[in-house]
């Protein structure tokens, strides 16, 4: 084609384009891109293409993907290697033809060589191959308690001196290793090791046996960082000492070494937290609160069988203790909170609810917590509410909660069943502490869920408390007091302009004007009854008047926001 026809077939297709789009303008249809030019497919080649690889964004590195695909077969694979040495070691009783003797020094060579094959693949995957030293460790536990358990070939002494070297070993490969299985399997060694070899459960020496195995292993979790080696220690050390103590008998060798452990621990997670300034994170303290509680019923336990009187006392002492390091721990790390503050103020809960409320306090000064408690709250700077689902002082907040509930559960008790003085002192006492806490929070508590049941509690005791106070002087004289605690109510909430309080107060009204209306009114002489119907007419008559205004207020303020909105 020329140059000249080529020109023409351009002018041409430009001509039909131009038609096209005026035709598509009078029929109003939507102008479509033209098409991009197609490209020619491209040629086959040899061999595929390999993608490219994946591109990481500046400024990050791509994390090496752990693989871990394989575990399972390991695990399996170090099962059946102790099974295999449990095997060695039991082959003398089906054959004679190897020596009890051989088959230890076989097994024993067999776990080194586990030790020595998982540090000689420890260059080419290091978290799988960590599982052979493992497996060794295990096989020459087998092999020491073996040796004198079975086959009599060593001294008790001699035994429980080899599975502490046995324990060391595993101390040290994890140093190298650093997986945690290490300190657990050590701990569990060390401290199972005079039952397995039977030493028996009802031994002396098991005791002072698992007292220099805290002692070393709160030294040893400080020289290779591992609190895991700490926590496993504290719950093996105090179950195994509290379970023999039940049935050696010997209640104040008991006592005295439960204290000793708890002495040893706390101090060794202490000098953990000084020697390498780390201090307990929550999760880590949340693992030592479940052994602290068993610690102080079992050591609760036994001071209980050598001396009642003492037990609760030196329980606050351990609480005491606990607080005081904690505040040694706090002062070397000013700048943040402690990540253990949450754990001790659980644990000296505990303590101080059963040993100081329920032990120490007598019962006649236990309702006078409920007044304390109410005249607590109602200084600002306590938070209401129970605080944040995480905070630290849930738990103690919970405390105090249960105390006033339980002391206002026996009050009520005491005011429906008796005409106890005492009782109806204390109750009349604590209404006026809860008015004392309505009238300072009431602001900060209206809307919310905890201020109706407060009001309810409030208006309950003051029911029974003037019903006890005035039922000496006749059943108007009752009813007149239940009217004009009423009144006086709806009054004050509408000094204050709190409609749930009036709204509130509306129970024991009506609980009042019934029973003027249907006993007294009825059961009265006729003066007597014209004045009871007056009374209770003008009760009611001055506080529906009141209510009329408080609903008026809640009309004016749902107005407000609709008038904002017109605005």
């Amino acid at each position: 084609m020329s140059f000249e026809e080529q020109i023409r077939s351009e002018a041409r297709i430009r001509t039909i384009e131009q038609r096209l789009a005026r035709i598509e303008e009078s029929l109003k249809l939507p102008r479509q891109a033209p098409a991009a030019p197609q490209l020619p497919p491209p040629q086959p080649l040899s061999k595929p293409p390999v993608p490219p690889a994946q591109e990481v964004p500046a400024g990050r590195l791509a994390a090496p993907r752990k693989e871990k695909s394989g575990n399972w077969l390991g695990v399996v694979g170090i099962i059946c290697f102790v099974f295999a040495a449990a095997f060695i070691i039991k082959l003398s009783i089906d054959s004679g033809w190897l020596t009890p003797e051989r088959q230890i020094g076989l097994a024993v060579l067999f776990g080194l060589g586990l030790i020595a094959g998982g540090f000689a693949l420890m260059g080419s995957d290091r978290e799988y191959s960590s599982l052979l030293p493992g497996a060794g460790i295990i096989v020459l536990y087998l092999a020491v308690f073996s040796a004198h358990r079975l086959y009599s070939l060593i001294s008790f002494e001699s035994a429980i001196s080899m599975a502490s070297l046995v324990s060391g070993l595993c101390v040290w490969l994890y140093t190298r290793i650093r997986e945690d299985m290490y300190p657990i399997t050590a701990a569990v060694g060390s401290y199972c090791a005079p039952l397995i070899l039977s030493l028996g459960s009802e031994s002396t020496f098991a005791l002072y046996y698992f007292l220099l195995c805290s002692l070393s292993f709160s030294v040893i979790s400080v020289w290779v960082q591992s609190r895991t080696l700490t926590v496993v220690s504290a719950y093996l050390a105090i179950f195994m000492t509290a379970m023999i103590g039940i049935g050696l008998k010997q209640d104040s060798l008991i006592a005295t070494m439960l204290a000793l452990h708890f002495l040893v621990f706390t101090g060794g997670t202490y000098l953990y937290t000084s020697e390498n300034q780390k201090p307990l994170t929550e999760k880590e303290a949340g693992s030592f609160l479940p052994v602290l509680i068993f610690f102080y019923a079992m050591e609760y336990y036994f001071i209980h069988r050598i001396n009642p009187g003492m037990a609760p006392w030196l329980s606050l002492g351990f609480a005491a203790i606990l607080l005081g390091v904690y505040q040694a721990a706090k002062r070397m790390f000013p700048e943040g909170s402690m990540g253990s503050q949450a754990m001790v103020l659980a644990f000296i809960t505990v303590v101080c609810f059963h040993s100081f409320y329920i032990e120490i306090l007598p019962a006649g000064i236990r309702p006078w917590l409920f007044v304390v408690i109410a005249l607590a709250l109602a200084f600002p700077q306590v938070k209401l509410g129970g605080g944040k689902r995480n905070s630290p002082y849930r738990i103690p907040g919970l405390a105090l909660l249960a105390v006033m509930v339980i002391e206002y559960l026996a009050m009520v008790s005491h005011l429906l069943s008796g005409n106890d003085m005492h009782w109806l002192a204390v109750s009349l006492v604590a209404l006026g502490s809860l008015w004392v806490l309505i009238d300072s929070r009431g602001g900060e508590l209206d809307g919310q869920n905890n201020y109706g049941p407060l009001l309810g509690a409030a208006h309950l005791l003051a029911v029974l408390g003037l019903y006890r106070l005035t039922t000496d002087m006749g059943s108007l004289q009752v009813s007149a007091s239940w009217l004009l605690y009423a009144v006086g109510v709806i009054a004050y909430a509408f000094s204050r302009r709190d409609e749930t309080m009036a709204k509130s107060a509306m129970f024991v009204l009506g609980l009042a004007a019934g029973k003027a209306l249907l006993y007294d009114a009825a059961s009265a002489p006729t003066v007597v009854r014209i004045l009871c119907l007056l009374l209770t007419g003008g009760a009611l008559y001055g506080s529906g008047f009141l209510m009329r205004k408080i609903s008026g207020w809640k009309a004016e303020k749902d107005a407000q926001p609709q008038a904002g909105k017109i605005a």
